[in-house]
């Protein structure tokens, strides 16, 4: 009720903390669906103050990481990130011989291989065209997983914490 009182007012800045608290999740998806119009048509901004990143994952475009009071990051999670994004990509392979040959003399960093899967760094950009590479070279591909970070990944990163339960954070 809250928030659609303050909606009549059209406001540009809208701070919520908590937001999704205590709600079920049809209504945690309806309040994200009007908090992105909100912003998107009547072009204010919205802070959200949560500790569900997974949460956050779904709402925001772009994220601060705070730790001890003091802001550490700001990264945007947008999906119309930079096609130049280096990805860590997973393309499992039949021909795994075949496939690290053609790799390599195309110059193409392997990080590592587990079994029939192979793991490179790509930008994002380069992704489809190693796909074809492979393809065209008679590489059968069974799978490929792109490893794209998540907010719980930039958290960890940002507060060096590495997923440790300290009070401190």
């Amino acid at each position: 009720m809250g928030l659609a009182l303050t909606l009549l007012h059209s406001p540009k800045l809208l701070i919520l903390d908590e937001p999704t608290n205590g709600l079920d999740p049809a209504g945690i998806k309806h309040l994200r669906d009007i908090l992105k119009e909100v912003a998107k048509k009547e072009k204010a901004a919205v802070f959200v103050s949560s500790h569900i990143l997974t949460e956050m994952q779904l709402m925001c475009d772009r994220v601060a990481v705070i730790n001890k009071g003091k802001i550490v990051k700001v990264e945007d999670i947008s999906e119309n990130k930079d096609p130049k994004e280096i990805i860590e990509t997973v393309i499992s392979v039949k021909q795994i011989e075949k496939a690290d040959e053609i790799l390599k003399k195309e110059g193409y960093e392997i990080k590592s291989w587990e079994g029939r899967n192979v793991h490179l760094k790509l930008e994002e950009d380069k992704i489809s065209e190693v796909i074809k590479l492979l393809v065209k070279n008679n590489v059968d591909i069974d799978e490929v997983i792109k490893n794209k970070k998540n907010l719980e990944d930039i958290f960890f990163s940002a507060t060096e914490k590495g997923g440790s339960n300290d009070e401190n954070a």
